[in-house]
């Protein structure tokens, strides 16, 4: 086999791997959802560790502004089970991209009200806010941070 046929070959193989793998290592998920959650329209419920999924909010939000962002989107909340650091973590979806986690104890409360009001264990749209993100040079930039309306209290 000459180089050129074995390069092309290795290229086709490291392209099927990734579009193989690339939508899970990347955070990338599509979920069907079984409806909305509505809050009171606060939007005070925080997304934690949202610091480790910086990449993805700066994309969502199409970039860094000298402005503090405030992007409205819709969220989608997936209860995690197999999550080996919280079995009753809910991991929140924008656009497709892993944007973060409900906190501890916001996953509980949020689980404990789909329970009591005989909702099936489901994934839900919310409405989202994304904020911060802003870049004004010199080394003045902030974070993404994403906040949810969800009707439950930490």
């Amino acid at each position: 086999m000459s180089t050129l046929a074995w390069i092309i070959g290795l290229a086709i193989a490291a392209y099927v791997l990734w579009r193989l793998f690339a939508g899970e290592s990347s955070g990338t998920r599509t979920v069907q959802t079984a409806g909305s959650v509505t809050g009171s329209g606060g939007f005070n419920c925080e997304v934690v560790g949202e610091s480790n999924y910086q990449h993805h909010l700066e994309q969502i939000a199409g970039g860094r502004s000298d402005e503090s962002a405030r992007l409205s989107k819709q969220a989608i909340l997936v209860l995690e089970d197999d999550n080996a650091h919280d079995k009753n973590a809910v991991c929140v979806f924008i656009d497709g991209l892993r944007v973060g986690y409900l906190s501890r104890d916001m996953a509980k409360s949020y689980r404990r009200r789909l329970k009591q009001q005989s909702l099936p264990i489901a994934h839900y749209r919310c409405d989202a806010l994304i904020v911060g993100g802003w870049d004004r040079g010199g080394g003045d930039v902030g974070h993404f941070g994403v906040r949810l309306d969800l009707p439950i209290e930490d």
